[in-house]
C-alpha cells in the first residue's frame, strides 16, 4: 500500500462499523428495520431474531453507538429505526481510501 498509516487510520475509524456488520444478528436486525416502514420496538425485534430481550437490546445498545440504527419514544414504548446514511458515508470513504492507497507506487 502506498500509505499505510492512511489505510490503518481510515479502518480504525471504520473497525466499530465493520464489526456491527459483520455479525449475523445485527444484519438480521438491519435488514428487519430496513424492511419496516414505521420502525420495531424491542418485542418485534426478538420475535424476528429469535434471540433473548437482553440479547436484542445488548445489540440495539451497540448498534446505536455506531449511528447505525436510532430510537425514539412512543409513551413507554421505544421504536428503532435505520440511521445508515452517516455510517455508509464513513465507510465508502474508508473504502476509497484504501482504493487509492492500494495503487502501486511509481519506482515499485
Amino acid at each position: 500500500m502506498a500509505n499505510y498509516e492512511k489505510s490503518e487510520t481510515a479502518l480504525a475509524a471504520s473497525a466499530q462499523l465493520i464489526g456491527i456488520f459483520a455479525e449475523k444478528v445485527r444484519r438480521q436486525i438491519i435488514i428487519a428495520l430496513g424492511n419496516s416502514a414505521d420502525g420495531l420496538n424491542v418485542t418485534d425485534i426478538t420475535a424476528l431474531v429469535n434471540i433473548s430481550r437482553p440479547a436484542v437490546s445488548h445489540h440495539l445498545r451497540l448498534m446505536r453507538e455506531a449511528g447505525v440504527i436510532d430510537m425514539r419514544s412512543n409513551g413507554v414504548e421505544h421504536i428503532y429505526y435505520l440511521t445508515l446514511t452517516d455510517p455508509l458515508a464513513q465507510l465508502t470513504a474508508t473504502f476509497a481510501t484504501l482504493a487509492a492507497d492500494s495503487e502501486p507506487v511509481a519506482g515499485n
